[in-house]
């Protein structure tokens, strides 16, 4: 079984599954045989998560960027168009997202940039918005927030109270975006996964394990650039 091996300054190993491929976290001075048998255990269960990632990964058509292909803001479906344009643009009309796209540029690679960028200014807009209602007297008080790219996860906290987002998070429903980002406030108070953050949680967002599986349901696809969308039949 292939696997790729991500080291880090940790403890415990873990095995993490993302569009069929899997990812082992091991500590920096682990010997790849404790690793190999460590993944030789979990045989079962990773052949069973990746047979039906995969099997979710072909009900969905991989991303052209092209003329008629749907994303999603905060859930609701937007239909890409892809037009030629005296200058590179991006606006959204009704359901639609409008991509002009200049002679200049290659449209394979200036749409998803273009796409992208629109995600992040609208993502940092959404998020402006949200601290600007938050209680200034509030006990989880973040320092800065910002919208950038992640791979393999939603969002961050830093030890010095700042928060960032992935850009992919907002095609996400909007109840699922907020309690992502009441999960980022309250490592600023616990910067851990302890009971007494989860009771943290529990608290600022109550529904979170609601949450907590649509992400686990959706993600792989969400965050995976090849895809960014999913089938949502109970939304």
């Amino acid at each position: 079984m292939s696997y790729t091996i991500k080291r880090s300054k940790r403890r415990t190993l873990a095995i993490k599954i993302s569009a069929g491929e899997v990812l082992v976290h091991a500590p920096l001075r682990m010997p790849e045989r404790t690793i190999a048998a460590f993944v030789q255990a979990k045989q079962a269960w990773i052949s069973d998560h990746v047979s039906r990632q995969q099997q979710l990964l072909q009900a969905l058509p991989r991303r052209h960027w092209c003329s008629g292909e749907r994303l999603r803001w905060l859930g609701q479906p937007l239909t890409l168009q892809v037009f030629a344009a005296p200058r590179n643009q991006v606006s959204q009309e009704y359901d639609g997202l409008q991509v002009g796209v200049s002679a200049r540029s290659n449209p394979e690679h200036k749409v998803p940039q273009l796409v992208q960028q629109w995600y992040q200014q609208q993502a940092q807009q959404w998020l402006d918005d949200f601290f600007s209602r938050w209680p200034s007297d509030h006990a989880l008080q973040p320092k800065s927030w910002s919208v950038g790219s992640f791979r393999s996860k939603w969002g961050h906290c830093t030890r010095k109270g700042e928060l960032r987002f992935s850009w992919k998070l907002w095609l996400a429903p909007e109840w699922v975006v907020t309690d992502v980002v009441l999960h980022e406030l309250c490592h600023l108070q616990e910067f851990n996964h302890s009971a007494r953050f989860w009771q943290l949680v529990k608290r600022y967002a109550p529904d979170h394990e609601r949450s907590d599986q649509w992400l686990r349901q959706h993600g792989m696809t969400v965050l995976n650039d090849a895809y960014l969308d999913y089938h949502a039949p109970t939304e």
